[in-house]
Protein backbone atom coordinates (compact mmCIF):
# COMPACT_ATOMS: atom_id res chain seq x y z
CA UNK A 1 0.00 0.00 0.00
CA UNK A 2 1.12 3.51 -0.65
CA UNK A 3 0.31 6.52 1.72
CA UNK A 4 -0.26 9.65 1.54
CA UNK A 5 2.48 11.77 2.42
CA UNK A 6 3.57 15.12 3.40
CA UNK A 7 7.39 15.52 2.11
CA UNK A 8 9.40 17.54 4.62
CA UNK A 9 10.45 19.80 1.63
CA UNK A 10 6.29 20.46 1.28
CA UNK A 11 5.86 20.79 4.85
CA UNK A 12 8.24 23.50 5.10
CA UNK A 13 7.21 25.08 1.73
CA UNK A 14 5.62 28.99 2.29
CA UNK A 15 4.01 30.77 -0.84
CA UNK A 16 0.90 32.38 -1.73
CA UNK A 17 -1.39 35.31 -0.77
CA UNK A 18 -0.30 37.47 2.08
CA UNK A 19 -2.79 38.35 4.41
CA UNK A 20 -4.88 41.13 3.99
CA UNK A 21 -5.36 42.94 7.65
CA UNK A 22 -2.63 45.46 8.79
CA UNK A 23 -2.23 43.72 11.83
CA UNK A 24 -0.32 40.17 9.96
CA UNK A 25 2.62 40.41 11.49
CA UNK A 26 1.50 40.08 15.08
CA UNK A 27 0.15 36.13 13.91
CA UNK A 28 2.84 34.77 11.16
CA UNK A 29 5.48 33.26 11.85
CA UNK A 30 8.59 35.60 12.20
CA UNK A 31 10.72 35.00 10.10
CA UNK A 32 8.15 33.53 7.33
CA UNK A 33 9.55 29.84 7.73
CA UNK A 34 13.21 31.17 8.00
CA UNK A 35 14.83 27.65 7.95
CA UNK A 36 14.07 27.23 4.61
CA UNK A 37 13.11 30.37 3.06
CA UNK A 38 15.07 34.14 3.74
CA UNK A 39 12.56 36.58 2.05
CA UNK A 40 14.88 39.35 -0.02
CA UNK A 41 14.74 43.05 1.13
CA UNK A 42 12.61 45.04 -1.18
CA UNK A 43 10.42 47.87 -1.26
CA UNK A 44 7.44 45.81 -1.13
CA UNK A 45 5.45 45.91 1.80
CA UNK A 46 3.61 42.36 1.89
CA UNK A 47 6.01 39.74 0.38
CA UNK A 48 5.59 35.99 0.90
CA UNK A 49 7.36 32.91 -0.12
CA UNK A 50 6.64 30.58 -2.99
CA UNK A 51 6.77 27.16 -3.89
CA UNK A 52 9.64 27.89 -5.81
CA UNK A 53 12.79 29.18 -3.73
CA UNK A 54 14.23 31.21 -6.20
CA UNK A 55 11.46 33.62 -6.18
CA UNK A 56 8.76 35.28 -4.03
CA UNK A 57 5.62 36.86 -4.28
CA UNK A 58 5.11 40.60 -3.83
CA UNK A 59 0.83 41.90 -2.61
CA UNK A 60 -1.17 44.82 -1.99
CA UNK A 61 -2.29 44.88 1.50
CA UNK A 62 -5.59 43.26 -0.13
CA UNK A 63 -3.88 40.45 -1.12
CA UNK A 64 -3.80 41.62 -4.92
CA UNK A 65 -0.66 40.08 -6.40
CA UNK A 66 1.94 42.69 -7.59
CA UNK A 67 5.30 41.27 -9.00
CA UNK A 68 6.72 38.28 -8.75
CA UNK A 69 10.92 39.33 -7.70
CA UNK A 70 13.97 37.09 -7.26
CA UNK A 71 16.23 36.41 -4.41
CA UNK A 72 17.72 39.70 -4.99
CA UNK A 73 14.73 41.30 -4.68
CA UNK A 74 14.39 42.44 -7.66
CA UNK A 75 10.71 42.50 -9.61
CA UNK A 76 10.88 40.16 -12.13
CA UNK A 77 7.58 39.48 -13.67
CA UNK A 78 4.63 42.09 -12.92
CA UNK A 79 1.94 40.54 -11.92
CA UNK A 80 -0.74 43.27 -11.60
CA UNK A 81 -2.80 42.32 -14.67
CA UNK A 82 -4.16 39.50 -12.71
CA UNK A 83 -6.88 39.19 -10.09
CA UNK A 84 -5.14 36.37 -7.88
CA UNK A 85 -2.54 33.98 -8.35
CA UNK A 86 -1.31 30.56 -6.86
CA UNK A 87 2.57 30.67 -5.64
CA UNK A 88 1.99 27.56 -3.69
CA UNK A 89 1.33 25.52 -7.10
CA UNK A 90 4.49 26.87 -9.05
CA UNK A 91 5.82 24.05 -10.38
CA UNK A 92 8.01 23.24 -13.58
CA UNK A 93 8.17 26.73 -13.92
CA UNK A 94 4.45 27.54 -14.37
CA UNK A 95 2.46 29.69 -11.92
CA UNK A 96 -0.78 29.24 -12.18
CA UNK A 97 -2.84 32.95 -12.70
CA UNK A 98 -6.68 33.93 -12.62
CA UNK A 99 -7.35 36.92 -14.96
CA UNK A 100 -10.97 38.05 -16.15
CA UNK A 101 -12.23 35.17 -14.22
CA UNK A 102 -10.09 32.59 -15.63
CA UNK A 103 -7.33 30.34 -15.17
CA UNK A 104 -4.13 30.44 -17.16
CA UNK A 105 -0.47 29.95 -16.65
CA UNK A 106 2.75 32.32 -16.23
CA UNK A 107 5.93 31.16 -17.10
CA UNK A 108 9.11 32.94 -14.90
CA UNK A 109 9.68 34.96 -17.45
CA UNK A 110 6.04 36.55 -17.62
CA UNK A 111 4.66 34.63 -20.47
CA UNK A 112 1.20 33.43 -20.63
CA UNK A 113 2.12 29.84 -22.15
CA UNK A 114 -1.35 28.48 -21.43
CA UNK A 115 -3.44 31.69 -21.94
CA UNK A 116 -6.42 32.43 -19.38
CA UNK A 117 -9.15 30.70 -21.06
CA UNK A 118 -9.68 27.94 -18.56
CA UNK A 119 -12.90 27.80 -15.44
CA UNK A 120 -11.99 28.44 -12.07
CA UNK A 121 -12.31 24.97 -10.37
CA UNK A 122 -14.22 24.51 -7.24
CA UNK A 123 -13.26 21.46 -5.52
CA UNK A 124 -10.33 20.78 -2.25
CA UNK A 125 -7.74 21.13 -4.27
CA UNK A 126 -8.32 25.43 -4.64
CA UNK A 127 -8.90 26.86 -7.90
CA UNK A 128 -6.07 25.93 -10.10
CA UNK A 129 -3.90 23.00 -10.53
CA UNK A 130 0.16 22.31 -10.56
CA UNK A 131 1.92 20.74 -13.48
CA UNK A 132 2.09 17.45 -12.84
CA UNK A 133 4.80 15.22 -14.96
CA UNK A 134 4.25 18.24 -17.50
CA UNK A 135 0.33 17.67 -17.70
CA UNK A 136 -2.29 19.92 -16.30
CA UNK A 137 -5.84 18.81 -15.27
CA UNK A 138 -8.46 21.90 -16.23
CA UNK A 139 -11.86 22.44 -16.79
CA UNK A 140 -13.81 24.28 -19.78
CA UNK A 141 -17.24 24.87 -20.04
CA UNK A 142 -17.59 22.58 -16.91
CA UNK A 143 -16.02 19.26 -18.09
CA UNK A 144 -12.68 18.13 -16.94
CA UNK A 145 -9.64 17.79 -19.61
CA UNK A 146 -6.13 17.75 -19.50
CA UNK A 147 -3.23 19.95 -21.02
CA UNK A 148 0.31 20.26 -21.95
CA UNK A 149 2.32 23.08 -20.75
CA UNK A 150 1.91 24.29 -24.19
CA UNK A 151 -1.75 24.51 -24.33
CA UNK A 152 -2.07 21.24 -26.41
CA UNK A 153 -5.06 19.13 -25.25
CA UNK A 154 -4.26 15.71 -24.62
CA UNK A 155 -7.31 14.18 -23.00
CA UNK A 156 -10.91 15.84 -24.64
CA UNK A 157 -12.93 17.85 -22.81
CA UNK A 158 -15.92 15.86 -21.60
CA UNK A 159 -18.99 15.83 -19.67
CA UNK A 160 -18.47 12.28 -19.10
CA UNK A 161 -15.40 12.68 -16.60
CA UNK A 162 -16.98 13.51 -12.93
CA UNK A 163 -12.86 14.20 -12.12
CA UNK A 164 -9.06 13.71 -12.82
CA UNK A 165 -6.48 12.99 -10.55
CA UNK A 166 -2.91 14.96 -10.88
CA UNK A 167 -0.20 13.12 -12.74
CA UNK A 168 1.98 10.81 -10.67
CA UNK A 169 4.79 8.50 -12.15
CA UNK A 170 3.27 8.97 -15.72
CA UNK A 171 -0.63 8.28 -15.11
CA UNK A 172 -3.50 9.61 -13.28
CA UNK A 173 -6.86 8.59 -12.10
CA UNK A 174 -10.16 9.18 -14.37
CA UNK A 175 -13.23 8.92 -12.65
CA UNK A 176 -16.33 8.45 -15.27
CA UNK A 177 -19.34 8.45 -12.91
CA UNK A 178 -18.48 5.64 -10.77
CA UNK A 179 -16.15 3.83 -13.27
CA UNK A 180 -12.02 3.91 -12.59
CA UNK A 181 -9.75 3.92 -15.39
CA UNK A 182 -6.06 4.89 -15.72
CA UNK A 183 -4.31 7.10 -18.55
CA UNK A 184 -1.29 7.34 -19.81
CA UNK A 185 0.76 11.24 -20.45
CA UNK A 186 -0.97 10.77 -23.69
CA UNK A 187 -3.98 10.18 -22.97
CA UNK A 188 -4.22 6.66 -23.75
CA UNK A 189 -5.87 3.98 -21.55
CA UNK A 190 -3.28 2.24 -19.54
CA UNK A 191 -3.44 -0.60 -16.75
CA UNK A 192 -4.02 0.07 -13.31
CA UNK A 193 -0.53 0.70 -11.50
CA UNK A 194 -1.45 -1.06 -8.82
CA UNK A 195 -1.19 -4.39 -10.64
CA UNK A 196 -4.54 -5.24 -11.63
CA UNK A 197 -4.83 -6.55 -15.02
CA UNK A 198 -8.10 -4.78 -15.84
CA UNK A 199 -7.51 -1.45 -17.77
CA UNK A 200 -10.72 -0.15 -16.53
CA UNK A 201 -12.76 -0.91 -13.29
CA UNK A 202 -16.55 -0.34 -12.54
CA UNK A 203 -15.83 -0.86 -9.02
CA UNK A 204 -15.25 2.09 -7.00
CA UNK A 205 -11.23 2.07 -5.56
CA UNK A 206 -10.00 3.56 -2.88
CA UNK A 207 -8.98 6.78 -2.34
CA UNK A 208 -6.12 7.85 -4.25
CA UNK A 209 -2.71 8.75 -2.39
CA UNK A 210 -0.08 11.50 -2.39
CA UNK A 211 1.54 9.59 -5.25
CA UNK A 212 -1.82 9.10 -7.62
CA UNK A 213 -2.41 5.21 -6.60
CA UNK A 214 -4.85 3.95 -4.75
CA UNK A 215 -4.42 2.71 -1.06
CA UNK A 216 -6.40 -0.77 -1.56
CA UNK A 217 -8.24 -2.14 -4.60
CA UNK A 218 -11.02 -3.75 -2.53
CA UNK A 219 -12.08 -0.31 -1.11
CA UNK A 220 -15.18 1.94 -2.11
CA UNK A 221 -13.72 5.00 -3.30
CA UNK A 222 -15.36 7.85 -1.45
CA UNK A 223 -16.45 11.79 -2.61
CA UNK A 224 -13.54 14.07 -2.65
CA UNK A 225 -14.38 15.77 0.77
CA UNK A 226 -14.94 12.32 2.87
CA UNK A 227 -13.82 13.00 6.25
CA UNK A 228 -10.70 11.76 7.30
CA UNK A 229 -10.21 10.75 10.88
CA UNK A 230 -7.02 12.14 12.95
CA UNK A 231 -4.92 9.78 14.87
CA UNK A 232 -1.91 10.28 17.11
CA UNK A 233 1.21 7.72 17.02
CA UNK A 234 4.25 8.04 18.84
CA UNK A 235 3.60 11.54 19.83
CA UNK A 236 3.04 12.67 16.05
CA UNK A 237 -0.63 13.25 14.31
CA UNK A 238 -2.13 11.77 10.92
CA UNK A 239 -5.37 10.93 9.48
CA UNK A 240 -7.07 7.62 8.77
CA UNK A 241 -9.73 7.03 7.13
CA UNK A 242 -12.93 4.61 7.86
CA UNK A 243 -10.79 1.51 7.83
CA UNK A 244 -8.17 2.61 10.14
CA UNK A 245 -5.91 2.57 7.04
CA UNK A 246 -3.05 5.82 6.94
CA UNK A 247 -4.02 7.83 4.60
CA UNK A 248 -1.93 10.95 6.02
CA UNK A 249 1.34 10.01 7.46
CA UNK A 250 1.68 11.02 10.73
CA UNK A 251 4.08 14.25 10.64
CA UNK A 252 2.29 16.93 13.10
CA UNK A 253 2.65 18.47 15.97
CA UNK A 254 -1.12 18.83 16.50
CA UNK A 255 -4.37 18.32 14.01
CA UNK A 256 -7.74 19.74 13.58
CA UNK A 257 -10.47 17.46 12.42
CA UNK A 258 -11.22 18.14 8.34
CA UNK A 259 -13.95 20.85 8.02
CA UNK A 260 -14.96 21.53 4.50
CA UNK A 261 -12.26 19.66 2.59
CA UNK A 262 -9.46 20.86 4.78
CA UNK A 263 -7.77 20.45 8.29
CA UNK A 264 -5.44 22.36 9.94
CA UNK A 265 -2.11 21.08 11.08
CA UNK A 266 0.67 22.37 12.96
CA UNK A 267 4.23 21.86 13.06
CA UNK A 268 6.52 23.69 15.66
CA UNK A 269 4.42 26.82 16.49
CA UNK A 270 2.61 27.22 13.01
CA UNK A 271 -0.34 26.57 11.64
CA UNK A 272 -0.95 25.44 7.57
CA UNK A 273 -3.82 23.65 6.22
CA UNK A 274 -3.68 20.27 4.05
CA UNK A 275 -6.56 18.93 1.93
CA UNK A 276 -7.87 15.01 1.60
CA UNK A 277 -4.82 14.51 -1.12
CA UNK A 278 -2.57 15.23 1.98
CA UNK A 279 -1.27 18.29 -0.13
CA UNK A 280 -0.27 21.36 1.91
CA UNK A 281 -2.44 24.05 0.03
CA UNK A 282 -2.21 27.22 2.86
CA UNK A 283 1.51 27.12 3.88
CA UNK A 284 2.58 27.34 7.55
CA UNK A 285 2.54 30.04 8.34
CA UNK A 286 -0.22 31.19 11.07
CA UNK A 287 1.49 31.48 14.59
CA UNK A 288 0.03 29.23 17.59
CA UNK A 289 0.62 32.11 19.78
CA UNK A 290 -1.95 34.13 17.40
CA UNK A 291 -4.49 32.76 19.28
CA UNK A 292 -6.51 32.24 22.62
CA UNK A 293 -7.04 28.36 23.87
CA UNK A 294 -10.54 27.30 24.54
CA UNK A 295 -12.10 30.64 22.48
CA UNK A 296 -14.35 29.22 19.16
CA UNK A 297 -15.60 30.77 16.55
CA UNK A 298 -19.26 29.66 15.24
CA UNK A 299 -18.77 26.72 17.88
CA UNK A 300 -15.13 25.59 16.52
CA UNK A 301 -11.57 26.58 17.66
CA UNK A 302 -9.08 28.15 15.62
CA UNK A 303 -7.51 27.10 11.98
CA UNK A 304 -11.03 25.00 11.35
CA UNK A 305 -13.43 26.01 8.72
CA UNK A 306 -17.33 26.91 8.76
CA UNK A 307 -19.09 28.70 6.63
CA UNK A 308 -16.01 29.26 4.20
CA UNK A 309 -13.83 30.59 6.77
CA UNK A 310 -11.02 29.94 9.19
CA UNK A 311 -10.22 31.87 12.47
CA UNK A 312 -6.21 32.35 12.77
CA UNK A 313 -6.07 34.91 15.06
CA UNK A 314 -6.81 38.23 17.27
CA UNK A 315 -6.56 41.73 17.11
CA UNK A 316 -5.58 43.64 19.81
CA UNK A 317 -8.96 45.14 20.24
CA UNK A 318 -10.11 41.47 20.49
CA UNK A 319 -11.40 41.30 16.94
CA UNK A 320 -10.54 37.95 15.55
CA UNK A 321 -9.03 37.73 12.16
CA UNK A 322 -10.11 35.09 9.23
CA UNK A 323 -8.85 33.49 6.29
CA UNK A 324 -10.61 32.11 3.36
CA UNK A 325 -9.63 28.62 1.44
CA UNK A 326 -7.14 30.28 -0.78
CA UNK A 327 -5.33 31.60 2.59
CA UNK A 328 -6.53 35.40 1.74
CA UNK A 329 -7.34 37.14 5.23
CA UNK A 330 -11.13 38.51 5.24
CA UNK A 331 -13.50 39.51 8.21
CA UNK A 332 -14.74 36.93 10.32
CA UNK A 333 -18.20 38.30 10.77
Amino acid sequence: MLRRSLSLQQRLSTSGFAIAIFAITLFMAPSVQAASCKIPKSYYKNVACTANSGYFLATKDFGAPVALMNSKGKSVVDLSRYQKVDASKISAGLLPVLRNGHVGYLNMQGREVVPAMYDVLKEGQGWARPVSNGRIVVKQDGKYGVITTSNKTIVPFSSVISDIDDYQNGVARVRKNQAISWIDENGKTTSDPNGSNNEQSTTPRAPASANGNASSSNQTLPNRFTMLQPRQQDGKWGFIDDNNVTMITYSFDEVRPFAEGLAGVRIDENWGFVNLGGELVIPFRFANSGVSAGDLYQGKPAFTFTGGKAWIGNLKNGNKMCIDKEGTGVGCD
